[in-house]
This record gives C-alpha cells, sequence and structure tokens, in this order.
C-alpha cells in the first residue's frame, strides 16, 4: 500500500475508469441494438431498385432516390391522415390523462364501500386481452351507431378507460398513494372538498404522472391499427398506420409497384413514425424525469 501510494499510482482510480468504460460498453451496445433498425430503414428509404439487386450496396445507396418519399408523401395522403391522427391521438391523450387521473386518486385517496373490490375488476381490465374484447365492442358500437367515426375512441378515453386505460388508472393510484396526507389535511382545514383538494393541491403535483400517462397514450394510440381496421371503413378517416397498409396497393394504382415498392414503402414508414420522433426529441428530459419520479423502472 505504501510503495503504491510513493509511487503515485490510484487504484481507485483506475476502478473508477474501468467502470465508466463498461458502462458506456454496454450503453452503445443497447444503442445499436435499437438504432440500427431505424438506421437501416432510412437507408432503404433512400435506395432505388437497383440499389436492393446491387450485392454491393448495403447501407450507402449508390444514388440518393428522393423520389421515394415523394411518391410515399402521395400515396399516405400524409397531410389528410397526419390530421386525423394528431385529432384523434391528441384528443385521447389528453381526455385519458385527466380521467385516469381523477379515477386513479378516488382509488388512493378516498374510502368508499367496494372500493378494493372495483380495484381488482380495473386489474383484471389491465389482464384481459383487449383482442377478446373486439367482437362484444364492435356490436355494442354498432348498435350506437358509432362505427365509422372516431367516437369508439374518444368515448371510451374520456370515460377513464380506452386504450390501456387501466395501466393508466394504476400509474396514478400508485402515485397519489404515495403522497403524505398532510397536504390533504391542510386543504379540508381550509374547507376544501375532494375536488378542489385534487384540482388545487394533488393534480399540480402529479405532472410526473401526468407526462408519462400522456405521452404513452398518445404514442398507442397513434400506433394503434386494430381497432381504427376494424371501426373505420371510410379512407377519408383513416391514420397513418392505416394508410400504411395500403400503400402498396396505392402504387399498383400508380403502376410504380415494380419500380419504387420497397424503399416506397419504407419512405412511407419513416413518415409514420417521424411525428413521434419529433415528439420524443422535444419531450425526452421531461419523459426521463418523469419515469423515474413515477417508480416505473427498477
Amino acid at each position: 500500500m505504501l510503495a503504491d501510494r510513493r509511487s503515485g499510482f490510484d487504484w481507485q482510480r483506475v476502478g473508477r475508469m474501468a467502470r465508466r468504460a463498461l458502462t458506456m460498453w454496454l450503453l452503445i451496445d443497447v444503442a445499436f441494438v435499437f438504432l440500427t433498425p431505424i438506421l437501416q430503414l432510412i437507408s432503404n428509404s433512400l435506395m432505388s431498385v437497383m440499389d436492393f439487386y446491387d450485392p454491393t450496396v448495403a447501407w450507402i445507396p449508390r444514388r440518393l432516390a428522393w423520389e421515394n418519399y415523394a411518391l410515399a408523401f402521395r400515396a399516405l395522403q400524409f397531410p389528410h391522415a397526419l390530421r386525423n391522427s394528431l385529432l384523434v391521438a391528441g384528443v385521447c391523450a389528453v381526455a385519458q390523462t385527466f380521467t385516469c387521473a381523477l379515477v386513479g386518486y378516488g382509488f388512493a385517496r378516498l374510502r368508499f364501500p367496494g372500493r378494493d373490490k372495483l380495484f381488482v375488476l380495473v386489474l383484471f381490465a389491465l389482464i384481459v386481452p383487449p383482442q377478446t374484447l373486439i367482437i362484444p365492442l364492435f356490436i355494442l358500437y354498432g348498435r350506437l351507431k358509432w362505427l365509422d367515426s372516431y367516437w369508439p375512441f374518444i368515448v371510451p378515453s374520456a370515460m377513464g378507460m380506452g386504450l390501456r386505460g387501466a395501466l393508466f388508472v394504476f400509474i396514478f393510484r400508485q402515485f397519489f398513494k404515495g403522497m403524505p396526507w398532510e397536504l390533504e389535511d391542510a386543504g379540508r382545514i381550509d374547507g376544501a372538498g375532494p375536488l378542489r383538494v385534487f384540482f388545487n393541491i394533488m393534480l399540480p403535483l402529479a405532472r410526473p404522472a401526468i407526462v408519462v400517462v400522456f405521452l404513452f397514450s398518445f404514442v398507442w394510440h397513434w400506433n394503434d391499427s386494430l381497432e381504427p381496421s376494424i371501426y373505420l371503413d371510410s379512407t377519408d378517416l383513416f391514420f397513418l398506420p392505416q394508410r400504411l397498409s395500403i400503400v402498396e396497393s396505392m402504387l399498383e394504382s400508380y403502376q410504380l409497384r415494380g419500380t419504387y415498392s420497397t424503399g416506397t414503402i419504407m419512405a412511407a414508414a419513416l413518415l409514420v413514425i417521424l411525428p413521434l420522433l419529433v415528439l420524443y426529441l422535444f419531450t425526452q428530459r421531461y419523459f426521463v424525469e418523469s419515469i423515474e419520479r413515477t417508480g416505473l423502472i427498477g
């Protein structure tokens, strides 16, 4: 030990550097796994048909085929489908965030008969696969004359359920359950009722859970293609993922399938996920902080 000190060799510093190098290596490996498909998608979207048949072309195309994006933009009817997706995903995410917060607060902080039994039903809704409910829901929405409209997506979200609604209720319940009771006691001393305590005290403090639930709800509604393919028939109401499924048939109608098919489909797929990438780019810091504070990791 004395010899190490005299020679100026710091084993603790070496250990810290080794741990940093190991952490960096693991992060690079994880980033490679997640980024490789996206980079491959970008590369393929810029390839012409000759590049796909050329064995010497792996990542970098010989010529950037920007016409793939022009054809994909037209086949997707991008502005119209983007407006539909933003409208429904945004409205559903806002409505679901508010109503699930209200329901989660009731399960966490209010005492009423049958509270735990009702929460078991919520957990049951979380476990049951949504595909098993498609036929009963289709019959119900048909009787309500909601088919071929956006009501099957908006109304359930406004009622605290909808796509992954049970999970969001669970997240808010766990978040509100961990907040100190002194906050509510102080509000009640000032004469505030349960709703006023929720809106004025609890909801402003629930920003981490609100950010997580809103982003999850928005992304899941954006990416969902099962329910829209069942409830919607008019192509004017289609969302971007649904338009992606008919890009190939649109290319056939343009008589371009054999010339631009693969690159155009890749370009269309990139256009579909591009708004989500932009959203995550601007909200990444808040999202990571909210994930840590809500305890969804670890």
